[in-house]
This record gives C-alpha cells, sequence and structure tokens, in this order.
C-alpha cells in the first residue's frame, strides 16, 4: 500500500486526550454507518461495519506509566481500490512533554486503476472533526481545518503569522494568500476553503487583509514575499530574516489566480497545485523519533488483539478482564479472521503475479538502459563541443582584452560584459504559463493554446521541473530562430539545419529533440491527423486552424511524455511569427490507440 496522506499535530496533556479522541472518532464512525455506533473504543477489539468496511480498535493502557494509547484502523474496499485509515492517539506525559494526534492514510489501487498518484485523495473527515474537537498544535502553533483572517487591526496577528512562518519546530506547510484583488476578505476566505479542502491537516492556511498585507510587507526573506491576490506555500525551515530558495516555497502567482476565478469560485486545478507541494511535505516527512517505539507497539498489540478477540479474550494486558466471548461472537471473530488470511492469500497470488510483471520490466529496463546510455553518449558528446566552444569563447575574450590593451583602451578592456537579460528558467507549470503569456518575454512566438488545462495537466509530476524547463529551452530556441530569419531573410535555413548548426548568438537545442513530421499513419489516418489541427490567426489560415505535425519532445520515457507542436509562418507576406498550439501530454498514437 502506498501511504497518500499524513496528518501529525500535537495537543496539550489538561484533558483526558484519548477519551475525547474517542468521542469524535465515534461520532465519525456513526456518519458512515449505523455499525459504528457498536465499536467500543474502551478496550481492543475488531468490527465488522459493513460488508465491504472492517475496524479495529488497540487500546493499551498504563495506569502505572500513565501511558494512554488508542488506535483506531478502519479498511475499506471501494471501486478504485482498498483504502486504509489509522488514527493514533498518543499521551504520555511522564514521557512526552504533550500528547500525539496522528492520521495515516494508505491507498492500494486495483487492477487499471494506476498508481496511487490517481486515485482521487481527500482527506479523512475524522481529521476535520478532531480538529475541530481539539487544541491541536504543530510547533507552538493552532492548526485549524479552515482557513484563518490575519487582520491587521489585531496587533498579534501578524507577528503570530511570523512567528509560525519561522518556527523550527514547524511539521506542516503554510499557506499564506494575499488580500484578494476583486472581491471581499471574507469571500475569498471561502473560496480559498474550497479549493483547499483537499489539504485539511496537512497545513494551516491565512488568508491577509489589506492592513495585514502592508505589515507583512518587508519582514519575510528576500524573494518570499506574499503579493496581493497571489499565494504563497512556507514549507519548513522557512526563516525570516535568513536567506532562503523562493523555488522551495511555491508561489501562484495574482495572474494565475485572476484567470482561475470564476464564477465566484477558484477553479478546481488551483487546489490540486497547491496541494501538490502540501502532500508531499506531508508524506514525505518520517515519524518523529517519540512515536516510532509506539507505532511498534501498537503494530504488535493490534494482530494481538485481533487473534485474542477470536479466541473471546482481550488482547491489551493492560484492559480489565473480559467475559468469554460468545459462541456467536466468536464465530464472527473467526470469520473475521479467516477473511484476513483469505486477504493475505490473495495478497500472495497478487505478489507472485507483480513479481512476473516485475521480471517482464527488468527486461524493458534493460532495453531503456541501453536506449538512455545512447542518449547519455550523445550527451557527452554535445558537453564535450559546449567545453570545446567555451574554452574557444575563452581564449576569443582573452585576446580582445589583450588587443584592447595594447590600443590603449584600458578602461574598455577592464569592464565587465552585462547581465544575461534572460530570466532563469521557470520551474513550475504555473510559472511557465505566467511566462509565455507575457509577450515581451518572446516576441516572436504566438500561442494559440486553447485549453490551459492540458498544460496544467503536468503539474505534480516528480518531472515537472524537467518539463518545464525543456519546454521554456524549445520556446527560446523556437524564438531566436524566427529572429535569425527576420535578420537574414535570405538564408533558407530550416529548423532542423539551424538546430544542427546554430549560428553564433542565437539559442538552439539538442536536434534529437525534434521531430519535424509524424509518421504516415498519423498524418493520413483521420483520428489521429485530427487530433493535431491547433487554432490560429485568420490571417496564416483563413479557417483558423491548421494542422501541426513538427513537435519538440520534452521527454522520451513511457506515460505522460509531453510534446510541444507548433507551425512556422516566416518568410515575405507571412506574420513572422512561431504559432504554438499545443502543450502537454503525448498525443495518440497508433500504439496508444
Amino acid at each position: 500500500m502506498s501511504l497518500v496522506y499524513r496528518s501529525i499535530t500535537t495537543t496539550a496533556l489538561d484533558r483526558d486526550l484519548p477519551e475525547q479522541a474517542a468521542s469524535a472518532l465515534s461520532e465519525w464512525l456513526t456518519r458512515r454507518g449505523g455499525a459504528g455506533a457498536r465499536v467500543d473504543f474502551a478496550r481492543s477489539g475488531s468490527y465488522e461495519l459493513s460488508k465491504r468496511s472492517r475496524a479495529m480498535v488497540v487500546r493499551h493502557d498504563d495506569p502505572a506509566e500513565r501511558i494512554a494509547l488508542l488506535r483506531l484502523t478502519t479498511e475499506s474496499d471501494k471501486p478504485d481500490g482498498r483504502w486504509r485509515t489509522t488514527v493514533t492517539v498518543v499521551s504520555a506525559p511522564r514521557r512526552l512533554p504533550h500528547g500525539y494526534l496522528w492520521t495515516d492514510m494508505t491507498a492500494h489501487p486495483r487492477n487499471g486503476a494506476g498508481s496511487a498518484d490517481r486515485l482521487d485523495i481527500a482527506p479523512p473527515d475524522a481529521v476535520r472533526l478532531l480538529l475541530e474537537r481539539l487544541p491541536c498544535l504543530d510547533g507552538g502553533h493552532p492548526v485549524s481545518a479552515e482557513p484563518q483572517i490575519v487582520r491587521g487591526r489585531d496587533a498579534h496577528a501578524v507577528p503570530a503569522l511570523l512567528d509560525a512562518i519561522g518556527d523550527p519546530g514547524r511539521r506542516l506547510a503554510l499557506v499564506v494568500s494575499g488580500p484578494p484583488l476583486r472581491t471581499t476578505v471574507a469571500a475569498w476566505r471561502t473560496a480559498m476553503t474550497a479549493a483547499l479542502s483537499r489539504t485539511i491537516g496537512m497545513c494551516t492556511v491565512h488568508v491577509l487583509d489589506g492592513a495585514a498585507h502592508e505589515q507583512l510587507s518587508g519582514k519575510l526573506p528576500k524573494g518570499l514575499d506574499v503579493p496581493a491576490g497571489g499565494v504563497r506555500t512556507f514549507l519548513p525551515d522557512a526563516v525570516p530574516g535568513s536567506p532562503a530558495d523562493p523555488r522551495r516555497h511555491p508561489l501562484m502567482s495574482p495572474r494565475t489566480l485572476e484567470g482561475a476565478w470564476e464564477g465566484g469560485r477558484i477553479r478546481a486545478w488551483v487546489g490540486r497545485a497547491l496541494a501538490r507541494s502540501v502532500r508531499d511535505n506531508a508524506v514525505d516527512s518520517p515519524l518523529p523519533p517519540e512515536l516510532r517505539d509506539i507505532d511498534s507497539l501498537l503494530n504488535e498489540e493490534e494482530l494481538d488483539a485481533f487473534l485474542g478477540t477470536a479466541e473471546g479474550r482481550h488482547g491489551s494486558s493492560a484492559a480489565p478482564a473480559a467475559p468469554a466471548a460468545s459462541d456467536s461472537q466468536a464465530a464472527v471473530h473467526i470469520s473475521l479472521l479467516k477473511s484476513r488470511l483469505a486477504e493475505a492469500a490473495r495478497d500472495n497470488d497478487r505478489l507472485r503475479a507483480e513479481t512476473k510483471r516485475l521480471s517482464t520490466r527488468v527486461g524493458e529496463h534493460t532495453k531503456e538502459r541501453e536506449r538512455l546510455a545512447g542518449e547519455l553518449a550523445e550527451a557527452t558528446e554535445e558537453l564535450e563541443s559546449s567545453r570545446a566552444e567555451l574554452h574557444a569563447a575563452r581564449s576569443e575574450l582573452a585576446w580582445l582584452r589583450r588587443r584592447l590593451r595594447e590600443e590603449g583602451r584600458f578602461r574598455l578592456a577592464a569592464e565587465r560584459p552585462p547581465a544575461d537579460p534572460r530570466q532563469a528558467p521557470p520551474q513550475r507549470v504555473e510559472e511557465l504559463l505566467d511566462r509565455i503569456t507575457d509577450e515581451q518575454a518572446l516576441p516572436h512566438l504566438f500561442f494559440t493554446i486553447e485549453d490551459r488545462d492540458t498544460v496544467r495537466e503536468l503539474t505534480g509530476s516528480r518531472k515537472e521541473s524537467l518539463w518545464v524547463t525543456r519546454a521554456w529551452e524549445a520556446l527560446l530556441a523556437l524564438d531566436d530562430y524566427a529572429r535569425y530569419q527576420l535578420e537574414n531573410p535570405s538564408s533558407g535555413l530550416g529548423f532542423h539545419d539551424y538546430l544542427r548548426e546554430p549560428p553564433d548568438g542565437y539559442t538552439a537545442i539538442p536536434v534529437r529533440r525534434l521531430a519535424s513530421r509524424e509518421s504516415d499513419t498519423v498524418r493520413n489516418r483521420d483520428k489521429f491527423s485530427e487530433k493535431r489541427v491547433f487554432r490560429v490567426p485568420e490571417e496564416v489560415s483563413p479557417g483558423g486552424e491548421v494542422p501541426m505535425f513538427a513537435h519538440i519532445k520534452l521527454d522520451s520515457e513511457y506515460g505522460i511524455c509531453p510534446r510541444l507542436y507548433f507551425y512556422p509562418d516566416l518568410g515575405p507576406g507571412t506574420t513572422n511569427r512561431i504559432y504554438i498550439g499545443y502543450l502537454g501530454r503525448h498525443l495518440p498514437v497508433q500504439g496508444t490507440n
């Protein structure tokens, strides 16, 4: 099973923590069905909630050591896979300075459902109930189930937010939204609540009003500002006043959110994009050392409790003795045990099938490794060529400076060239979309992509940064190629030849990334070629559409394997622009039909 959700918060020990948590968990189970009301949180045991859902309680109480541990595990069989939610409550005042509320959710997709990344992952409602019932903390700051408005008229609000951002004990992400541009703060908070509904328990969310935003300005590290109308995600270890890497604390720009505002709400893809770094931070964070031993103990007692209930006894040695189970109760427990054993047998069969599948994949990966070795050889050759060009450029620069000094131009010889005016490559899809819609950044390109969501599908992948960087490099090369054609109209140089031998002073990409045309099958079969017809201005084509078969490959791995399709309209009597019609996952071909 894959871990898809994790929430770890602390709470004060001035209350009967397990009993308070049990009350919230009991309400959660009751909402799921009537059988939940029969779950007894006072002792260990297993329960069948429905034909497709089970629950197990593990209770460990040691009054002498003042240790009280409670764990509820629910498991549900759904059409997309098997889901397991584990809520653990830890109270040990003699050993720990505070209590813990810790929730993990794992998923095992069914055959055909793909990886866990493709599942529709939502936080358990149990987490919301616990956050509403108990004063949960992350580090030293409250964790709530909904975004909180930070108002400038409250003298303590902004300093508290700055303390939370820089809290070294913070484990969860902290999302800060600047004041809205088109609506009230209260309406924006409502919209953010809906957009971030899938991050509950994994982050805290704060919405600034205008006065708070003004007070906060200048108090954050350089590059970590929160613009009005924008949203910044502060991952742990963001210390105000210290140098920080803005790329580690992603910003969704006001322009992006402005485009996503529709009918008084924020479009769904914004929530998915914001949730990406939040969930990665939560899931990738290991258990605190103090919880690892408790996890091992409860795992052992869970097994003991399950086996014990089948024999009519309780698994927790600290629990008071209970009367033996009736024959009907024992039959239920034995049935559950058989079900669990049958499930283990099915898992064994699945693992055997997985082993066979993995053996096949080993063969595929061997071929892939050979292909990558060829690419590496080409890249090494490109690297050596680039090094030779760099060496030649440095030698030429040294010769030019020497000649300037010989001519008495000492001041000019000592001058340094200006910084490269071009920005560093973007790292995220939203940043790329901001760049390509800026007409000043790429003046010779025109973007006719109608459905921006095809681009946003690349958001959230582990390879997002690679794809975005390669897309930006490709766009720079296309823009420079158009510029070269304008400056050298009689050259007759095609894009392939331009990439193979780039003119001095112009940007290029490796020529192997270019596919100047599609296969005959794709071009001649309507169901494939129609997918490659994209919009252009009517001055380019009277119908407002042209087939685009030339494209740039942004990846060669299996799966999404993004492509960028373009159409050059260059030369006398043309618009002298290159049109970008599509950027997104690999379009259908014969092999994927």
